[in-house]
């Protein structure tokens, strides 16, 4: 099941479907940090400060409980796409 919709209206993406978010966040944002505007690699390691995220905003919760796969301005909801460091620093793991 690669899309879900939860009773309280919110979606969840996995697999192929939540690649392609992914993948047209960053060609929106033409690859680049919306925090500092550095410019990201799609496919680097995930560890890396050149990495690109998908940022929530807040915290998803614990198990993704308010996780939500639409880019809006709601808790949960995706704000955009961050490089690596910006995203770890987002969350105090930096």
């Amino acid at each position: 099941m690669p899309i879900k919709l939860t009773k309280d209206g919110r979606t969840i993406l996995t697999g192929r479907e939540y690649s392609e978010f992914r993948r047209d966040l960053f060609y929106r944002q033409r690859g680049c940090c919306i925090e500092c505007g550095r410019v990201t690699i799609f496919n680097a390691d995930i560890d890396s400060d050149f990495a690109f995220h998908v940022a929530h905003r807040g915290s998803r919760g614990m198990g993704g409980g308010i996780r939500d796969d639409v880019v809006g301005e709601k808790r949960g909801q995706v704000k955009g796409g961050m490089c690596g460091k910006c995203h770890r620093e987002s969350h105090h793991q930096q």
